[in-house]
């Protein structure tokens, strides 16, 4: 999509369509992804950074709500992606797996499907797009991405994953544990699985981030399911690693939260993205809320 002509934002100098520096005072245009945003009233919400030390972001997401999606019931959809930045144009990638899924999740709930077959049918072709991008004229290699999804209809909520990005159960009763809901396609998460290193020496090792699955035309693994049916009111937290590297458990991100969360799930999403922020922003960083009303 190309970009209209626009004034520098800090010495107003008049920046072409094809700028990507102000050639007056050298400040960087900020991009459409830099900071997007996204509520659907009453049921979903989502905010996405670049974070401070990316150039762009990498991140992409997707909301929906379908009404009589399946038995006659509301659903409401999620799906957030993380471009691989090792390689190329990890920012296509999220995007388009992003799309990809949403598309194929949504259209198969509308055909009745179960959650857990339509999430399969959303990785799928989140994957399918981004291994497509690999045959594209002068692509460098094989964009690459993770993917997680969130199906929360009355009474349930399933989760599809692939790769480090994650979701999350936090309920909003004091006193009530949250819960990891997906667990990493990672160096980190296949060491610790076999015992063969401490937590903390696996940790720091260099390769703890790297991934063991992930979309691609080069891509290894098969996405993972799981099924929650919360027994009161709380939020499902989807999002990136840019997020959980300084929040990794529920019990911290629940304590960021205000208690309006649940009702102003827009304001929470702020929240933790400009937690991340405060603590180092070294990625970028998404968060969708899903509140839940248990």
């Amino acid at each position: 999509m190309s970009r209209a002509a626009a004034a520098c934002e800090c010495c107003g100098e008049q920046l072409a369509p094809a700028d990507r520096f102000c050639e007056a005072c050298g400040s960087r245009r900020p991009d459409v992804r830099d900071h997007l945003e996204l509520a659907l009233p009453g049921a979903a919400a989502a905010v996405s950074n670049r974070g401070l030390r990316h150039q762009h972001n990498e991140d992409a997401f997707e909301l929906a709500r379908l009404t009589a999606a399946r038995d006659g019931v509301d659903a409401v959809l999620a799906v957030v992606c993380d471009g691989v930045s090792s390689g190329p144009r990890p920012d296509l990638a999220s995007a388009e797996a992003a799309r990809a899924g949403m598309t194929a999740l949504s259209a198969a709930l509308r055909r009745r499907s179960t959650p857990s077959a339509a999430t399969r049918e959303a990785v799928a072709a989140a994957g399918a797009a981004v291994a497509e991008l690999a045959a594209r004229p002068g692509m460098p290699g094989a964009p690459a991405c993770t993917f997680v999804s969130a199906v929360h209809t009355p009474g349930e909520v399933t989760v599809g994953w692939i790769g480090d990005s994650r979701a999350y159960w936090l309920p909003i009763i004091s006193g009530r544990p949250g819960a990891r809901l997906t667990e990493d396609d990672s160096w980190l998460a296949v060491t610790l699985a076999h015992g063969s290193m401490s937590p903390d020496a696996a940790a720091a090792d260099r390769r703890a981030h790297a991934l063991t699955a992930w979309l691609g035309a080069d891509a290894p693994g098969t996405p993972r399911l799981t099924a929650i049916r919360p027994n009161g009111p709380g939020l499902v937290l989807v999002c990136t690693d840019g997020l959980w590297n300084y929040l990794p458990d529920p019990e911290r991100l629940a304590a960021a939260l205000a208690p309006s969360a649940q009702t102003d799930p827009l304001a929470a999403a702020r929240t933790l993205v400009r937690a991340a922020l405060i603590a180092g922003g070294r990625d970028n960083v998404t968060a969708v809320l899903l509140p839940v009303s248990g």
